[in-house]
């Protein structure tokens, strides 16, 4: 921890006499006009906030039936803001929070069981809102100014995972993860957006886009599904849809303005398309089981499209 200078236990018992015992927290500010609170209930919880900069502010919260959670905020510029909330017997969760620039923000909810998050922005105007509900991992880097990252991920037992990293500027992706299923996701460039929900069990995905303006949409249902693929250049989209169990799907794009789409209703299916150039279309769709199909694209204009039933 950069620059921490540990405050005496026994002041901060003194000024917050609400805190139960063996609990610590850690407060150190730097600067101008920040403002820091701690508010701790349970066992065996650990607080840390550091601020070096004007206008900050950071709260911190584990509740009132919460026991071996810790919370980190570290904040270096001006105007950032961050928040971690930990209760609704939040138990043995981690939540860490750097961010480096003005004007940063990062939203933390974590509840139940064992969750783990880190957070990093090093930038300008980035935002990051994280809730994990149980059993969830998630990492989360951002390096350049107005990118943004929501996500949810919803646990309970089989555990779900997830990293993103975003280089650039407004890059933009939303996330609802739900029990069992990974999850990586790298955007570098600009203004690129991905929409992403994993909404059944143990599906992967994993993906990265390169350029400007590309867009990634994908529904996972079903179990056992996975998608892995990249869009490099511009304008690129890509929309895929998983039903059912087993599918497999994987889309190259490098260029301009080129779309593809899968939508898998079947299982152990199998869908591949690449595409090379400007303004062409790829569609597939299957809802015959076991089936597979490839689509390739050099150049401009192309359309294809093939229907498995």
């Amino acid at each position: 921890m950069r620059y921490l200078h540990p405050i005496a236990l026994a002041v901060l018992l003194a000024a917050a006499s609400d805190l139960y015992a063996d609990n610590s927290a850690e407060l150190e500010q730097i600067g101008d006009t920040n403002s820091a609170a701690v508010d701790q209930t349970g066992l065996l919880n650990q607080a840390v906030i550091s601020q070096h900069g004007n206008v900050n502010d950071a709260s911190i919260y584990q509740g009132d039936i919460a026991e071996s959670n810790q919370a980190g905020i570290e904040q270096f510029g001006d105007g950032n803001s961050a928040s971690i909330y930990q209760a609704l017997e939040s138990h043995f969760s981690t939540a860490s929070v750097y961010q480096q620039g003005n004007g940063n923000r990062a939203e933390v909810e974590q509840t139940w069981r064992v969750n783990e998050l880190q957070i990093s922005s090093i930038g300008n105007d980035n935002y990051v809102s994280a809730t994990q509900t149980g059993f969830a991992n998630a990492q989360a880097s951002q390096i350049g100014n107005g990118n943004s990252l929501s996500f949810v991920q919803n646990g309970s037992f089989h555990g779900s995972s997830l990293a993103v990293y975003q280089v650039g500027d407004e890059n933009l992706a939303n996330i609802q993860q739900e029990d069992g299923n990974g999850l990586q996701l790298i955007q570098t460039g600009t203004l690129n957006v991905a929409r992403i929900q994993q909404l059944g069990y143990f599906n992967e995905l994993d993906f990265s886009q390169s350029g400007d303006d590309n867009l990634l949409t994908v529904e996972q249902s079903g179990r056992g599904q996975s998608i892995q693929g990249s869009s490099a250049g511009s304008g690129n989209r890509i929309d895929i849809a998983q039903a059912y169990e087993g599918n497999e799907a994987a889309v190259l794009q490098n260029g301009t303005d080129n779309l593809a789409s899968i939508n898998q209703i079947t299982a152990y299916s199998q869908a591949a398309i690449s595409q090379l150039g400007a303004s062409n279309q790829a569609f597939i769709m299957q809802s015959a089981e076991g089936v597979s199909a490839i689509i390739q694209q050099t150049g401009s204009g192309n359309m294809a499209t093939i229907n498995q039933q």
